[in-house]
């Protein structure tokens, strides 16, 4: 973990949104404990992985808070539900809003892919849809991670949605494509309100 160049602790959480809304980036806050087995597996394995660390330069301001020295000042601003589990993982708009959060270990490949979800949803918070659609729909991701497949073709038929004419057909290419590879899925469930062909 020591290898990561740019990343804040609890002490100067504001420090990293102000870089955020500068740089324009979502935040990342990785919240942690001293026990946590899957916390320490992040150190050692995610945080270390010389992938994970450019995507994280490039893409996020990292912020790593101890869940010990949490207060509630902090909560009533960071965070809209209770940590259970750590590691616990809040991406944020620059603005502070939660746009997606993380509960366990993560290796690499997932971690990535995970952000680059929690990236998407930062575009589309910024009204850039089009960014989101080309990132959500060209992750290649179905063979190791299914169910983050299904959630990233789902909010490709939002981003396209909304990026285009506010159409309910600009949809149909994401989720009827997700209807057809998951079927009975979660994900399949909740893009199931395509109108009948005919």
């Amino acid at each position: 973990m020591e290898t990561l160049t740019k990343k804040f602790t609890e002490t100067n959480v504001d420090s990293a949104f102000e870089l955020a809304r500068a740089e324009q980036k979502p935040v990342l806050i990785d919240f942690w404990s001293t026990n946590c087995k899957g916390c320490q597996r992040m150190d050692a394995v995610t945080y270390e992985d010389a992938s994970v660390q450019a995507y994280l330069e490039q893409h996020y301001v990292l912020v790593k808070y101890h869940v010990s020295k949490m207060n509630r000042d902090f909560s009533k601003v960071y965070l809209p539900t209770a940590i259970q589990w750590t590691p616990a993982l809040y991406i944020y708009s620059p603005d502070g809003a939660v746009i997606r959060n993380i509960t366990g270990y993560l290796s690499p490949r997932q971690f990535i892919i995970e952000l680059s979800i929690g990236q998407g949803a930062a575009f589309m918070r910024k009204g850039k849809y089009a960014e989101a659609l080309e990132l959500l729909s060209n992750l290649t991701i179905a063979g190791a991670y299914p169910v983050l497949d299904q959630e990233a073709m789902y909010w490709s038929g939002v981003a396209a949605f909304f990026g285009k004419q506010k159409d309910f057909r600009d949809l149909v290419p994401y989720w009827g494509k997700l209807i057809n590879t998951y079927p009975g899925s979660t994900w399949a469930e909740k893009a199931d309100i395509l109108p009948a062909e005919g």
